[in-house]
């Protein structure tokens, strides 16, 4: 290989693990500097802090459209963080850049199953619905009464969800 960059696929397995817990390991691969043997490179095994990701989550709250702006979907994020669960987004929200992509729920995007799923100003397109539908209670916070998320939900509450977000902050509080 005489031109950067490359690519390498490494399989899975192929270098012994030197620790005791081997399943999440991360490779770091370190240039060679020995000019007899540049084809060989050395690498370190570390293993990976655990996060809980989206997916494992038991509770999601998800940002829609309806919250305006990316400082309601921060806000959104700290009461998710508050009742112990992730904050997760739909297609509109991450279009508008108020959140990262990692945390899109859908077709395109995380297929989550957790215990609460709790939508704010989430429209519920069938797209969206499928990131959600395993889960196993929902409740849906939506201004419009006609929204498809209401229909879908174990619970829907058709209000402003600011203001239903913060009496649930004000009450754990």
């Amino acid at each position: 290989m005489k031109k950067a960059p490359y690519f390498i696929t490494i399989s899975k397995g192929i270098f012994e693990c030197e620790l005791k817990e081997c399943n999440n390991k991360n490779i770091t691969i370190l240039k060679n500097n020995d000019e007899n043997n540049k084809h060989i490179l050395s690498y370190d095994i570390k293993k990976e802090e655990k996060t809980e990701s989206i997916e494992d989550a038991k509770i999601i709250v998800v940002a829609g459209r309806g919250t305006k702006n990316k400082e309601a979907v921060n806000e959104l994020e700290g009461f998710a963080e508050l009742i112990g669960g992730k904050l997760g987004i739909s297609r509109p929200v991450a279009m508008s850049a108020w959140a990262s992509m990692d945390k899109l729920i859908g077709v395109s995007g995380i297929m989550a199953k957790p215990k609460l799923c709790i939508t704010a100003g989430v429209s519920g397109s069938a797209a969206f619905y499928a990131g959600i539908e395993k889960s196993d209670f929902i409740i849906a916070i939506n201004s419009d009464e006609h929204s498809a998320i209401l229909k879908k939900s174990d619970v829907a509450i058709i209000d402003d969800y600011k203001a239903i977000i913060d009496e649930l902050v004000n009450y754990i509080k």
